[in-house]
């Protein structure tokens, strides 16, 4: 390929060594846990290409590809987060959108589906509830118009700017902690302590600790079966299916050294003393000295799953599973919680605090919780096809929703 009378000479290779691949995605700017190597381990029913790019034996991109098969004998094929490439450089861009599109034609692919790791924008919560302009950070939603057009001109079509989880094979939007000011500084504990709504400032501290609760980290995959045991909880609670234990090994495993189980732990008798003490209701102590009777003298009251990419740039935590206990809700320990995760988020240098996906609308489950932490919206680009096969293409994509709601309307008149 020639480029301003210089012959650039492009190579891509599907299956990059573990080494390989490493090196170049450490020295992201930006990087999800869905763009490193061992993703492709966790994702079982999936093949996948470990995928670089060379320019004149440099690598300068690389792509996690995975593929699979669905119904009707279809294949698709998706880079979670997208490429890991600058997607302001529309040349680079091009060449691998061509090499990425052989692949897929080889595998008989009807698309190449793509989320990339850049914002439409950001903004506070309070801009949504007070209709308040906030001076924040905004490092992920940079020369967003360049890199979109650049993504139409190599050829992908645009799905829209979705709102719901539903749409989307990972949530658009994602609410973020701070641990950084408008200048990129990071804060202190005590700051991003401030940051939070005054109403749940209280329960972080010395609140806390007088009723007997703690906080913990590990790394050691012994803690799992006291994970799952909240996890199952809130499962129950909310009447949903997370993840099972085998999972969460093979994420510690992969992600060894990156993954992270934190606990907020509530101490009986301490918390029994405390009841006595303050005149506490009869019904909870009782509660307090059942447990106590069976021989439990702690138990976990809150649950996180957190991994932090150890990339060199802009750092992340990411809060992906979090379940509580169905008793002692009222301590609000996963607020606690939530602040042990941002003091330890700072101290691995991370600028960010993902609390994970919530709906556009603003009116899902999840949003109440993740917004007491006056979380900043970071409204993803969204997903972008890159069409292989035009005939199927169409029918899958505009047919099968039609189908699935004929079949769930048949099924409701049966």
């Amino acid at each position: 390929m020639y480029w301003e009378g210089i012959t650039m000479k492009y190579e891509l290779k599907t299956e990059l060594s573990h080494k390989e691949y490493e090196q170049f995605t450490k020295k992201a700017d930006v990087l999800s846990f869905m763009q490193e190597y061992q993703w492709a381990n966790v994702k079982d029913g999936w093949k996948h290409f470990h995928c670089g790019l060379y320019r004149d034996q440099e690598l300068v991109a690389t792509a996690l590809v995975l593929l699979r098969n669905l119904p009707l004998g279809v294949k698709l094929m998706y880079i979670p987060r997208g490429m890991l490439i600058d997607y302001e450089d529309k040349e680079l861009l091009q060449v691998l959108t061509k090499h990425l599109k052989e692949l897929a034609k080889k595998e008989h692919a009807y698309v190449l589906k793509i989320d990339p790791n850049f914002c439409y924008r950001e903004y506070s919560i309070k801009e949504v509830e007070k209709n308040e302009t906030v001076e924040i950070p905004k490092n992920y939603s940079e020369n967003y118009q360049k890199k979109h057009q650049n993504l139409l001109d190599c050829g992908f079509r645009f799905k829209g700017y979705t709102k719901t989880i539903q749409e989307t094979l990972q949530p658009r939007y994602h609410m973020y902690i701070p641990l950084i000011n408008s200048e990129n500084e990071f804060l202190t504990e005590q700051e991003v302590k401030t940051s939070f709504k005054k109403r749940i400032r209280s329960y972080i501290g010395n609140y806390h600790e007088k009723r007997g609760v703690r906080y913990f980290h590990t790394t050691d995959p012994k803690y799992l079966d006291m994970f799952m045991e909240v996890i199952n909880q809130t499962e129950k609670r909310q009447n949903i299916h997370l993840r099972n234990k085998e999972y969460f090994q093979k994420m510690m495993k992969e992600y060894q050294g990156e993954s992270y189980l934190f606990f907020g732990m509530l101490n009986l008798e301490t918390y029994l003393s405390f009841l006595k003490e303050n005149q506490g209701k009869e019904e909870e102590i009782r509660e307090v000295e059942a447990l106590l009777k069976q021989g439990k003298t702690e138990i976990p009251l809150s649950t996180a799953f957190v991994l932090i990419p150890e990339n060199e740039g802009l750092r992340t935590s990411e809060y992906l599973y979090a379940g509580n206990h169905l008793l002692f809700t009222k301590l609000n320990v996963s607020v606690g919680l939530v602040y042990e995760i941002c003091k330890f988020s700072l101290k691995k240098k991370c600028s960010y605090c993902n609390l994970g996906g919530i709906d556009g609308t603003f009116d899902d489950h999840l949003t109440p919780f993740k917004s007491r932490f006056n979380a900043i919206v970071f409204e993803f680009a969204g997903e972008y096809d890159l069409i292989i096969q035009n005939i199927r293409y169409h029918l899958y994509e505009f047919g099968m929703p039609i189908l699935k709601k004929i079949y769930r309307f048949l099924r409701r008149k049966k």
